[in-house]
């Protein structure tokens, strides 16, 4: 098991090496880490996906859920008009702002993983042809990701 410290080195070695990514490849970087995060929850019983560690932090499912908010928060703001916020998402944040996130929680996979494809398909659109700011949220959400996969994981094998 990977502890804390690991991964946040982890994300530091991780952080360097992105800097030399272009848009193309930080997205396909996205949607590999996307792809392979479905892959192995789709490997797990749904129970395990639900089930909190004895810490009481998120669990797998939640982290996903995360996952989608956290993309719409990251790169949501290159979309054309409104960001409107998935309602399956879970942001851990309140405020005016953030008020329709999460009132339609799911603890199914395949209806979070929807939602998220749902937000995902937009933004990868409007991110292809942008300019430093974009790419440097591609890198700041990509390592998010990681660092929620990691927390996944490690909750799986709690």
């Amino acid at each position: 098991m990977v502890n804390a410290k690991s991964r946040r080195e982890g994300l530091k070695e991780l952080r360097r090496e992105l800097q030399h990514d272009d848009i193309p490849a930080l997205v396909k970087k996205i949607d590999s880490a996307r792809s392979g995060l479905a892959k192995l929850l789709r490997a797990q019983d749904p129970k395990t996906l639900t089930r909190r560690p004895p810490s009481g932090d998120w669990s797998a499912i939640e982290n996903v859920r995360h996952l989608l908010f956290a993309e719409q928060l990251h790169l949501g703001r290159f979309l054309p008009g409104k960001v409107e916020w998935s309602r399956v998402g879970l942001s851990g944040r309140t405020g005016k702002a953030y008020a329709d996130v999460g009132t339609e929680p799911s603890d199914d996979l395949e209806v979070v993983l929807k939602a998220w494809n749902d937000v995902h398909r937009p933004i990868r659109k409007a991110v292809k042809d942008g300019d430093e700011e974009v790419r440097q949220q591609l890198i700041g959400n990509l390592l998010h990701m990681h660092l929620h996969i990691g927390v996944i994981k490690a909750v799986l094998e709690a």
